[in-house]
């Protein structure tokens, strides 16, 4: 069976848009869970750094609050980097979510496409799980 011109015309690229959130922190670890400490965590505008810290020895991070549109990444180490747009905002109900974020690095050679950014913890539990499958 051969892909069509019609097939591909319907094919669907799921990406995300920007994360709304109402403070940034979150943990950073390795693909089956470790903690990854030290590892720089920037927000960018315009690929300019304007907010920069390290993760902690849990691998934990947390930025001051500062409104605005934003892009977080996480910096290579053994592991592939991370990336992902948000807008911090002070929304009522972006406040009452108050999401963390979960970054799952990938593996060292892969680009960035194979690190995970993830706002809930059921999902990243099971992304951890898979992983340790593997």
């Amino acid at each position: 069976m051969g892909l069509t011109g019609a097939g591909l015309l319907n094919a669907q690229v799921d990406i995300p848009g920007p994360e709304r959130l109402s403070h940034v922190e979150g943990i950073v670890v390795s693909p089956v869970g470790r903690p990854a400490v030290e590892v720089e965590v920037t927000l960018t505008v315009s690929d300019k750094v304007v907010y920069q810290t390290k993760t902690d020895k849990s691998g934990e991070f947390r930025f001051a609050p500062a409104r605005g549109d934003y892009t977080l990444r996480v910096a290579r180490t053994e592991y592939a980097p991370a990336m992902r747009e948000i807008v911090v905002t002070d929304e009522v109900v972006t406040a009452l979510a108050r999401k963390k974020l979960y970054v799952i690095l990938g593996p060292g050679a892969c680009a960035d496409a194979c690190s995970a950014v993830l706002t809930s913890k059921k999902e990243f539990d099971r992304e951890i799980r898979e992983n340790l499958k593997r």
